[in-house]
């Protein structure tokens, strides 16, 4: 009985971390900018390219779980990576003040300033991989079809991941903007500012913690200091703490207003973002990096 026991106790486990790990890595992969983004605040650039490689790795074991393809070894894996995960999050936390760990994607803002959620979250997996660790592994014929199965999701993942992330790259994931008038993201602006059709603004969205925005200000106030536009307008998300840091090191010669993240997620979920508006239209649309305005000087 108690081997019937030990054997339905592991299948339970196995298929439980499997699903977590599985949801948190089509839940990154579904918004892999905004993932990458979240890493960037951990240390420089190439941080980002964490992003797919923790998404890959999720989804294989994951799936190696449920399919109950080297249990055991996945087990160890799995724990060895729940315990790196958690001390890189731990080091973000007292460090850098970060309290989001974005393991779910969009999913993990309602725990945002709960950082001791994820690491409840991590220990309990922990747990569940226990039984795991000491699983006797069989002989199965069909271990080339399971492992088909493996490489088919994983690719998928990898191939959403790509696609949300080459945003960043293209325009920024803001459905307005790729409209021909761009009325609807006029109309998202006009409730922050009242923009004038007879002038030109160059708009940055931005946050003040993101590090890719910080990189970005001395361009996006060459848009003023050169006259490129009529007026700048900063946008950003709510943050006295950060903003305070962020006015003593930049020293920023723009107008910047302060809206709630509810209302900077409703107009966007990618920072930051440059616009120039003319006309009450939107003529250029810039994300990911600010780039100086260059030949654009009047």
């Amino acid at each position: 009985m108690s081997i019937v026991n030990n054997k339905y106790l592991s299948f339970v486990c196995s298929f439980l971390l499997g699903t977590i790990f599985l949801v948190s890595a089509f839940a990154k992969a579904w918004d892999g900018e905004a993932f990458a983004d979240m890493l960037l605040r951990y240390g420089p650039r190439w941080f980002s390219i964490g992003a797919p490689v923790i998404i890959l790795i999720e989804t294989v074991l994951g799936m190696m779980l449920i399919l109950r393809l080297k249990v055991r070894w996945c087990a160890w894996a799995s724990d060895l990576f729940l315990i790196f995960v958690s001390a890189v999050f731990a080091y973000g936390w007292l460090a850098k003040g970060i309290t989001e760990c974005g393991c779910f994607g969009a999913l993990s803002s309602w725990y945002e300033s709960k950082p001791y959620i994820t690491f409840v979250r991590n220990a309990v997996m922990l747990c569940i991989s226990v039984p795991l660790l000491s699983h006797y592994e069989r002989k199965e014929s069909s271990v080339w079809l399971k492992m088909c199965a493996v490489v088919t999701i994983a690719a998928l993942t990898c191939f959403l991941c790509g696609l949300s992330m080459r945003k960043s790259f293209v325009l920024p994931k803001w459905s307005a903007v790729r409209s021909q008038s761009g009325v609807g993201a006029i109309e998202k602006l006009q409730t922050v500012y009242p923009f004038s059709a007879d002038s030109t603004y160059f708009v940055y969205l931005f946050s003040f913690t993101c590090p890719h925005c910080q990189n970005s200000i001395a361009n996006v106030q060459q848009y003023q200091q050169f006259n490129v536009v009529d007026k700048v307008i900063g946008i950003a998300v709510e943050n006295e703490e950060a903003q305070e840091r962020f006015y003593r090191i930049y020293q920023p010669q723009i107008e910047i207003i302060t809206i709630p993240k509810d209302t900077m997620k409703s107009i966007t979920n990618h920072l930051p973002i440059g616009l120039i508006l003319k006309e009450n239209k939107i003529q250029k649309a810039e994300g990911g990096f600010i780039n100086s305005p260059g030949l654009n000087i009047k």
